[in-house]
């Protein structure tokens, strides 16, 4: 009986899920804040599912702030069967990273970045519609070119870990 109720809590949800999240994206040269983002899950047959997000991110490196609104487009492959309450899973993506740069000097840039990612998470279900998420994951980025404060070229190391939670709604 346990295992039809836990088979049910799919039941009457589809396969699509749309939920907001918080974001904590820490760069290798920088310091970051939590931030916040969207996402759209879309369950596939098997153990299979991609995602895709839209998140802000603020840092700062020195003198320099980098302003992001990452685009990611993840692929999900769950570990465990999709009949528990509790379903880890890995993930393996890409990004596009559109950034404005403001640096010392009345330095400013906007630069498009790609940058692969890699890592795992959690679904917690909390009833047939609602699930809470939350990731790992590692960006491999290129850097960010600006200036330092005598006018001459640098590049920072802008990739790091992402952290995100969120709360999603199964259409």
């Amino acid at each position: 009986m346990l295992s039809t109720s836990i088979a049910n809590v799919f039941a009457d949800a589809g396969p699509l899920s749309i939920g907001a999240r918080a974001v904590d994206f820490v760069p290798t040269d920088g310091k970051s804040a939590w931030t916040g983002g969207a996402q759209v899950k879309l369950q596939l047959p098997l153990f299979f599912a991609v995602e895709g997000s839209v998140d802000y991110r603020r840092n700062a490196f020195g003198p320099t702030t980098a302003q992001d609104w990452p685009v990611q487009l993840s692929a999900l492959m769950y570990v465990l069967p999709r009949i528990i309450w509790v379903q880890p899973f890995i993930l393996v993506g890409g990004g596009w990273y559109h950034t404005n740069v403001d640096g010392p000097r009345g330095f400013s840039d906007r630069q498009n970045r790609f940058g692969p990612h890699a890592g795992a998470g959690i679904d917690f279900n909390l009833n047939s519609h609602f699930f809470l998420d939350t990731t790992y994951r590692f960006v491999w980025l290129n850097k960010i070119h600006t200036i330092d404060n005598q006018g001459n070229a640098l590049d920072i190391r802008d990739r790091g870990h992402m952290i995100t939670a969120g709360l999603n709604y199964r259409i």
